[in-house]
């Protein structure tokens, strides 16, 4: 509860008159007691303050009007008169001139000193103080269970909105990551965008509409908003480059064929499916942090890893790929950062995954001067195999051919030289069959067991092209 002038007069212990004032001059508040027995205290009055003398030289009606038009020029909330010295009543000429100017006037007996009234203000000032304290903790420390509850950063910032009498929204590299701006109430004039510092993972804005309410438990949130960024921040980077030490041994050939699939699944990736590497390559000058920098929401469940100061994002083939990189470049492009993306085939969940790295590589290589986004065709492996001296071409041949020739070597299936067919007559069964000496369903089969074991269906034209590059590796890395 806030002490008015109104709380004065009415308290017992006091012993109080209240002698004029009505309406709002008795609901003011006083913050302090200030003691003046000059006719014109305006040097020493702030505002605020509930002025207190024993009118020692106010004998005149002209000396109480400077006295109360400085009392009423610098805002204080009213005067406490002590009789029973100078005067032994209030002046009717001071009680008068006070209703003119709105001021409240209280009678303080001459027993009652003048500090026990500061005092009992104070006091009140402290438990006021005190309480709005106490409330700010207890609101600060619900900010901070909401945020590291289940509700997270969204249960936190609804109920900011809601104490603050406002909508609050956040945004981080240009997207909206809670609440939205696109609001239908009149009651919202602008709204405030106010910065949160996330060092070199971009920018991140806390939106906040006008009007609003308590400027201090927004201040605390916006704070809290920032910490929790940057513990994200540092988490994103520790899991991309968990994630890259498992693609660099993938590229690099130093994980066995058998356990590669269940380390790309730890990943998330699922083993039924296609992905292909988007690798993020910076080019201006303000590199940022692309090992902590946030994906955009469309990424959600996407994985991404640090290989060789590049930034690899595995996306699931059926997604569009050019898209998804422009959508890419326009975060970064919100973060400060220039950056080029190169953009490899789709492949299993297996060891041939690795050929998407080349291709990215490679087509970031090609980019001219101001292209920003590269997508390399598979064909364009050859250069890889013919040029790139850190293509682990035998290896990936091996990836590719191994399980065909292992099959012939063993088995005698004739898969290498039925692939060889297929590829030289364009897939015309027909013609296949009449080379091979054997009957067309033959030719279908072994071409079943060629994607059983290697991963690729020559019928598929993609799929045809691999298992073609493959074999002009293999007669490459013979020579």
């Amino acid at each position: 509860m806030v002490l008015t002038i109104a709380d004065l007069a009415r308290d017992p212990e006091l012993g109080l008159r209240l002698r004029t004032g009505q309406g709002t001059a008795l609901q003011r508040r006083p913050n302090w007691a200030a003691v003046s027995e000059m006719v014109d205290p305006s040097p020493f009055l702030t505002g605020g303050e509930l002025v207190c003398t024993t009118g020692m030289r106010l004998r005149s009606v002209r000396s109480i009007r400077t006295f109360l038009d400085a009392v009423a020029r610098a805002g204080s909330t009213g005067v406490a008169f002590g009789v029973g010295f100078t005067h032994q009543e209030i002046p009717e000429a001071l009680l008068d001139e006070a209703r003119r100017r709105d001021l409240a006037v209280l009678e303080v007996p001459s027993e009652l000193s003048f500090s026990v009234i500061a005092r009992r203000i104070a006091d009140d000032r402290a438990s006021m103080q005190f309480e709005r304290l106490e409330s700010q903790h207890r609101r600060r420390q619900r900010l901070i269970e909401l945020l590291l509850g289940d509700g997270g950063l969204d249960a936190m910032l609804a109920w900011l909105g809601r104490e603050a009498g406002a909508h609050v929204a956040l945004s981080y590299n240009g997207e909206l990551v809670s609440g939205t701006l696109d609001l239908d109430d009149d009651r919202v004039q602008g709204w405030d965008a106010l910065p949160i510092a996330v060092g070199s993972t971009g920018q991140a804005t806390l939106h906040v509409s006008l009007p609003h309410r308590d400027e201090a438990l927004i201040a605390t949130a916006r704070s809290l908003v920032g910490l929790h960024l940057a513990q994200s921040a540092r988490r994103i980077r520790e899991q991309r480059e968990q994630t890259g030490q498992l693609l660099a041994d993938l590229v690099g050939g130093r994980l066995p064929a058998d356990v590669v699939a269940n380390r790309l699944e730890w990943l998330g990736l699922d083993p039924r499916a296609r992905y292909r590497m988007l690798v993020i390559e910076p080019s201006g000058s303000r590199r940022g942090d692309l090992g902590a920098l946030p994906l955009p929401s469309y990424f959600y469940g996407t994985s991404a890893g640090l290989l060789e100061s590049r930034l690899v994002v595995l996306l699931p083939g059926s997604e569009p790929a050019p898209a998804a990189a422009e959508r890419l470049l326009a975060a970064l492009r919100a973060a400060g950062i220039r950056a080029r993306v190169g953009i490899g085939g789709a492949y299993p969940v297996s060891v041939s995954l690795r050929w998407s790295w080349f291709e990215a590589r490679d087509a970031l290589e090609r980019l001219a001067e101001g292209e920003e986004i590269g997508e390399a065709s598979r064909l364009s492996l050859s250069a890889l195999i013919l040029q790139a001296a850190d293509a682990p071409v035998a290896e990936l041949a091996e990836e590719v051919l191994g399980g065909l020739e292992r099959s012939d070597a063993e088995q005698g299936t004739a898969l290498i030289a039925t692939l060889d067919a297929y590829l030289a007559h364009s897939g015309a069964i027909g013609d296949i069959a009449a080379e091979l000496g054997t009957h067309r369903n033959t030719v279908r089969y072994r071409l079943e067991q060629i994607a059983k074991l290697s991963g690729y269906d020559p019928r598929i034209l993609a799929d045809a092209v691999q298992l073609s590059l493959a074999r002009t590796a293999r007669r490459v890395t013979a020579k």
